[in-house]
């Protein structure tokens, strides 16, 4: 493993909800971001990333603890992190290295995570409980107003993120600003290149719903010009998939609706990327750049009604795929196909700040990779999700050109992403692809450590439980 010389300072960047090909660097030909652009083109960009659960407390639990959905048991938004198991924070202080985080983090308040520096943070205060109906899935209430809510936020007032992120922002660079002076000496003889390294971990919540956009950012957008969606309707009549669109109710809407999801999307990803913009810029004017390996992501995609899904919560690419690049000294400046997780990035940070890995994280470092060896092509990364809107599960393993998604007690998918991107065919039942679909189910067995099955049955029983514990039917 290529690891630097000294340690370097890890930023963390992190938004919510950001589908992988929303960005100029991924060549969409209509969102405008210059500067995840200029970070791709001086860095490395991963084409196939993608999170460990497309949804947002599930993510970052299983993020935050480096180890997937099933071995920790936070399997949707009424059960974020509560600390347990130990999170990367817990490792990375034990080892001497200081962790902040800014921003929205989504975990249980008030519990020994393990991130004890954070400013401006939010978590999940009131528990979700949709993703405890699962027998049956209930429809959820006012999901259709969010979808034909989309548009510009009032020419007169802020937009619903605006202060918000201003002060993740203003906080991010702050820190940035005391660690330059840090590193500049404190008088006592420290000077640059003697401080430790530090992590900080900044989460914005764009290009998050509600779809509503500041004025400047929405009108770059017009609404005649922005895309549909992608197999809207879907042409397939996959059970589960169809117990999801039922539970976000977004069929049939008409053409301006849909137009309007898309331009006030972009404008999003386009706002969240002048934030991100004013932290590299700091980071260049504080002279940080050079000590400092960047790192920017999304906690899972959005969907936006390809394939007739909203609000992430399949397996389809922009719903469980994610934007992924680095930059920093060493790093080669290209372009990575080979499929990742960010699972990945845990040991990646530990590397880049001299951290020895946890056995139980499940992730593998990058930081070879990023910094000029061949990728593992044959490597398989792993996505599960168990949470509102549908009855069962869904197991996700990517290797190679092929996606397999097992559901218990329902038709299976296999897709083709090279000859297929869109995946609108599904495989699974062709005869010439038996082979590569038992191939995979086998893997996927493997790659769990137990049945899949018997982890829906698992998932969906702690869930029943949970239910009753905050006051639901049996």
């Amino acid at each position: 493993m290529t690891e630097p010389t000294t340690p370097l300072n890890v930023l963390l960047i992190t938004s919510d909800e950001h589908r992988p090909d929303a960005l100029g660097a991924a060549g969409h030909p209509l969102v405008e971001t210059p500067t995840f652009d200029r970070f791709a083109a001086t860095g490395i960009r991963f084409t196939s990333a993608y999170c460990s659960s497309p949804l947002c407390a599930p993510s970052r639990a299983s993020f935050a603890t480096g180890r997937y959905v099933h071995d920790t048991g936070h399997w949707d938004n009424a059960t974020p992190y509560d600390g347990t198991p130990r999170s990367w924070g817990h490792h990375f202080v034990d080892h001497g290295v200081d962790v902040t985080t800014v921003g929205k983090l989504d975990f249980e308040p008030d519990c020994d995570d393990g991130f004890d520096d954070q400013r401006v943070a939010f978590h999940r205060e009131t528990p979700d409980v949709n993703g405890l109906h699962r027998d049956p899935p209930i429809v959820r209430d006012g999901a259709r107003d969010r979808i034909e809510a989309a548009g510009s936020a009032a020419a007169d007032g802020e937009a619903w993120y605006c202060e918000r992120e201003d002060r993740v922002t203003d906080e991010t660079v702050a820190f940035l600003e005391a660690r330059a002076e840090e590193a500049a000496g404190d008088g006592e003889g420290k000077g640059s290149g003697t401080a430790e390294p530090w992590v900080c971990w900044t989460n914005y919540i764009l290009p998050h719903f509600p779809l509503v956009a500041e004025p400047s950012y929405y009108e770059r957008y017009p609404e005649t010009e922005v895309d549909l969606p992608t197999d809207y309707p879907p042409g397939d009549d996959h059970p589960i998939l169809d117990e999801l669109r039922s539970h976000f109710d977004g069929a049939d809407l008409d053409e301006a609706t849909l137009r309007r999801t898309r331009a006030a999307y972009y404008a999003l990803c386009t706002a969240l990327d002048d934030h991100v913009g004013q932290l590299l810029d700091a980071l260049d004017r504080l002279g940080l750049a050079e000590d400092t390996l960047v790192v920017y992501a999304s906690d899972h995609g959005e969907p936006l009604g390809d394939h007739g899904v909203w609000w992430k919560c399949c397996m389809y690419e922009p719903s469980v795929g994610v934007p992924l690049a680095m930059r920093g000294p060493g790093v080669a400046g290209r372009t990575v196909d080979a499929p990742v997780s960010l699972l990945d990035l845990v040991p990646t940070m530990a590397d880049a700040v001299g951290v020895p890995h946890d056995s139980a994280w499940r992730g593998r470092s990058l930081l070879d990779v990023a910094c000029g060896d061949a990728p593992d092509d044959d490597r398989a990364v792993f996505s599960e999700y168990h949470a509102h809107g549908v009855s069962r599960g869904m197991f996700m393993l990517r290797q190679g050109r092929y996606k397999y998604v097992y559901y218990p007690d329902n038709p299976d998918q296999l897709f083709d992403l090279e000859s297929d991107p869109d995946e609108l065919t599904n495989l699974a039942g062709t005869p010439e692809y038996t082979d590569v679909r038992e191939r995979f189910e086998r893997r996927l067995r493997v790659h769990l450590d137990e049945d899949p099955d018997a982890v829906d049955e698992r998932a969906r029983r702690d869930q029943r439980e949970r239910l009753a514990e905050l006051g639901g039917p049996d």
